[in-house]
């Protein structure tokens, strides 16, 4: 996307969150989801981290705060509301984060 002259990077992400019921790792009657899912979701979050993103969008308007956004929208304003890079690498940290405390859960469960 362009503004200004200014190339901006717009990241889209579809979903990043462990569902409740999926399973990251083998156990004994409960195998993964599918194998390699917790690799799956590792080199996801690397990739995501190592994004240039300007404009960070998803599949449900929570990922990046989107009611918040639009109360911030005044008359010649519109567009920049969306530009949050910070928000964006604070978002993937939490998600990351999220995935690594359900990992190890599910890690050191009997």
């Amino acid at each position: 996307m362009m503004q200004a002259g200014r190339r901006l990077n717009v990241v889209i992400v579809g979903s990043w969150n462990v569902n409740p019921g999926w399973r990251l790792v083998d156990r004994a009657g409960q195998p993964a989801s599918y194998p390699r899912i917790a690799a799956d979701y590792k080199r996801t979050f690397a990739m995501l981290k190592g994004m240039k993103c300007d404009i960070f969008l998803g599949a449900h308007g929570g990922y990046f705060g989107m009611l918040e956004k639009l109360q911030r929208i005044k008359p010649g304003a519109a567009e920049d509301v969306w530009i949050d890079p910070l928000g964006f690498k604070a978002a993937v940290a939490e998600r990351r984060q999220a995935f690594e405390t359900e990992l190890k859960r599910q890690e050191t469960e009997q």
